[in-house]
């Protein structure tokens, strides 16, 4: 029978398995890193290079030894007010520093550190870095800026992963809608307009409420305690002097227990209700339309809306009926409708979907309204909180920051520790939200079913960026809970999860309740990751350029100084996962990983596979897909036989390095096909460098 992915039937064609036959040493390209990327850039987009170097006639040439100033990557694409990172090699210097510039007036804007950001205008440009040693020689980039962001995300990924496996990754914020602003390095909103300054004692919620949508309530250092919930319901941006927290930052403590901040006021309950409506006709992965007949009239546009179908026998929703609009409908996505055609009976939708949505039985896709109004373009900045806790049922609400029924909302560089309760920070039927630069850690009540987690994406939530993190000492650091696709876990260092036995190592970033999809886990530092399947299964989630040694940094667990000796992996897909894509990590670590692939939790193994199901004939174990990825058992890189295309793309949802990536830290950070294959990661360093 044909199988097809969207429709809970698994891919179309069975993957073929894996080759060990694979060389002693890691394959690389026969060129250096830079030049890598840029040609992977170049083959992604398919553009001409723009690479120039003033004063030769090109490689070819007679200048070709001479001194020169390399810009990668040489070309990209990218959308109107998106930022791109560009880096300068100098050769034949002693002084490698250079100036940056754009050739074009009205081109775009670009740093002393090469971090550009496009126009609001559409063309192609150029960026120049000239050399501070030498000002005849220089060299140049081309940006195309289009209307929309090039096809296939980032990196793409179709070469070295069937397309029918993963989605258009395209996360978080990508244009400043509110005002019209370019967004910073980081790809956040830049507001500098400041409402109101306040002090500690003063009234937080006050200022919030009199504040003008776009504009900044600013907290001065110290620290300021409350005892409700600060609640931001409109797109005003919370920020303080520094997450470091009082004295020299900005603490917010809250009493009396609750929800420490929030951005909308639906909580849970964001999750149920609504009208729903059925499908006319099947949408299909990668449609921007939905077709809803005559209940077309009852959407407009800007309003955020679940769609969901009904399970079939490849979905094990297991004892989580959670999470989602109704029980038995797990595969959902929140969307935004960016226009309704009435007479059509058309909903057209601002990201394409990420799942097929089949109208006829037995899945009988529906698309539901959100019940309440959304809240757009709010910011949580720079503090840190103390205090909150969930003082309802198990997932009720997260005791830090509460994210609920939100779009192009973000929380930008805030610290929670051991006194906050409950999840730290929950995204809840969440759509372009983001989440970054945070530092996150400990928990006031460890347990098993006390929501001691980190980052919980949940609810249908769609399109969100986890980025540049460090989440720790936690029972789950990062967790999916009947997730939306879309979504991108990127760069984090998450370790350290909790667990009872602390001989038992748990997950760092993972999945409960089903059926999270076609998610993306690029670039962490995480030395277990996976999909138990305690509460539900999960499929066709992808582990990109990620590093997980499978051993935690001591002590493995807080408050014990136990070895960990079961349930220790680097990548765990228990029994029912199916579809999930494993390329181009680096897994294991030499003298602890002893199994390449094993079946029961009592082995050190790189993957560990099928357990609580069939093992080596499990769906886990049988719709893996692999390729390219170096483990320390096999000490070589374990390539697809079935796949010819070997060349590891830098990323799957970026186009170039970040703006916000350090200068001087190369970027990938990790690979197969790097040497070193483990660099350093900005959020592992900041972990280090934390008391």
């Amino acid at each position: 029978m044909s199988r097809e992915v969207g429709t809970f039937a698994g891919p179309d064609v069975p993957e073929a398995p894996v080759s060990h036959a694979a060389p002693t040493a890691p394959e690389r390209p026969l060129m250096n890193r830079s030049t890598a990327n840029g040609l992977r850039a170049l083959t992604a987009l398919g553009l001409a290079a723009a690479l120039t170097a003033c004063g030769g006639s090109g490689a070819d040439g007679p200048d070709a030894q001479l001194p020169g100033v390399t810009v990668t990557p040489a070309a990209v694409e990218v959308a109107p007010g998106e930022p791109v990172g560009f880096a300068a090699t100098v050769t034949g210097s002693a002084n490698v520093a250079v100036t940056w510039a754009v050739q074009e007036t009205g081109g775009g804007t670009i740093d002393g550190s090469g971090n550009y950001t496009a126009p609001a205008s559409t063309g192609t440009f150029h960026v120049v870095a000239t050399s501070a040693a030498d000002p005849s020689k220089s060299g140049s980039a081309t940006v195309t800026v289009a209307t929309a962001p090039p096809p296939g995300g980032g990196g793409g990924g179709a070469g070295v992963i069937s397309a029918d496996r993963i989605t258009d990754w395209r996360p978080g914020i990508l244009a400043d809608d509110q005002l019209g602003l370019p967004l910073g390095a980081d790809r956040l909103p830049q507001r500098t307009t400041v409402c109101a300054t306040l002090s500690p004692g003063a009234n937080i919620q006050a200022a919030i409420d009199a504040c003008p949508a776009g504009q900044v309530v600013q907290l001065n250092a110290g620290t300021f305690t409350v005892s409700a919930t600060v609640t931001l319901t409109k797109g005003v941006v919370l920020r303080g002097a520094g997450y470091q927290g009082a004295p020299a930052g900005t603490t917010i403590v809250k009493t009396g227990g609750g929800t420490a901040i929030a951005i909308g006021t639906g909580r849970d309950s964001t999750c149920y209700g609504g009208t729903a409506y059925g499908l006319t006709r099947d949408a299909a992965k990668g449609s921007t339309t939905l077709s809803v007949g005559s209940a077309a009239a009852n959407f407009a546009p800007g309003d955020l809306a679940l769609v969901d179908v009904a399970d079939d026998s490849t979905v094990h929703q297991g004892d989580c009926s959670y999470y989602k609009r109704v029980s038995g409908r797990s595969a959902s996505q929140r969307v935004e409708v960016k226009a309704v055609d009435a007479a059509a009976g058309t909903l057209t939708l601002t990201t394409p979907l990420h799942w097929t949505f089949r109208a006829t039985s037995p899945y009988v896709a529906q698309v539901t309204r959100a019940p309440r109004t959304t809240v757009k373009w709010a910011g949580v900045e720079h503090l840190r909180i103390q205090g909150g806790t969930n003082t309802g049922y198990n997932g009720q609400m997260a005791g830090g920051i509460d994210i609920s029924n939100a779009a192009y909302c973000w929380v930008k560089d805030v610290q929670t520790d051991g006194t906050v309760g409950g999840m730290h920070v929950a995204l809840t039927g969440a759509y372009r939200c983001v989440v970054r630069d945070s530092y996150l850690h400990h928990s006031a009540n460890y347990g098993f079913g006390a929501d001691c987690y980190g980052i919980v994406l949940r609810c249908g939530t769609a399109d969100n960026l986890v980025e540049n993190n460090i989440v720790r000492w936690m029972n789950k650091p990062i967790l999916f809970n009947a997730s939306g696709g879309g979504n991108v876990i990127g760069y984090n260092y998450a370790d350290n999860s909790w667990s009872s036995p602390a001989a038992y190592q748990e997950v760092n970033i993972d999945s409960h309740c089903a059926f999270p999809h076609m998610e993306l886990m690029e670039g962490n530092y995480a030395p277990h990751m996976g999909a138990s399947t305690t509460h539900g299964n999960a499929g066709y989630l992808t582990y990109f350029r990620n590093y997980a040694s499978s051993v935690f940094a001591p002590p493995a667990v807080y408050g014990s100084t136990a070895t960990q000796w079961q349930n220790v992996a680097s990548l765990q897909f228990d029994g029912g996962d199916i579809g999930m894509n494993a390329v181009g990590n680096v897994l294991g670590t030499a003298g602890v990983s002893t199994t390449y692939e094993g079946y029961n939790i009592n082995l050190y193994n790189v993957f560990q596979l099928g357990a609580n199901g069939a093992g080596a004939s499990d769906v886990a174990t049988t719709t893996l897909y692999r390729h390219g990825n170096f483990d320390t058992v096999n000490n070589a890189t374990v390539w697809d036989p079935a796949r010819t295309d070997r060349t590891l793309p830098a990323s799957l949802y970026l186009t170039a390095r970040p703006g916000w990536w350090p200068a001087g830290t190369p970027w990938p950070w990790t690979g197969p096909d790097l040497s070193p294959m483990i660099g350093t990661l900005p959020a592992k360093a900041r972990s280090d460098a934390n008391p």
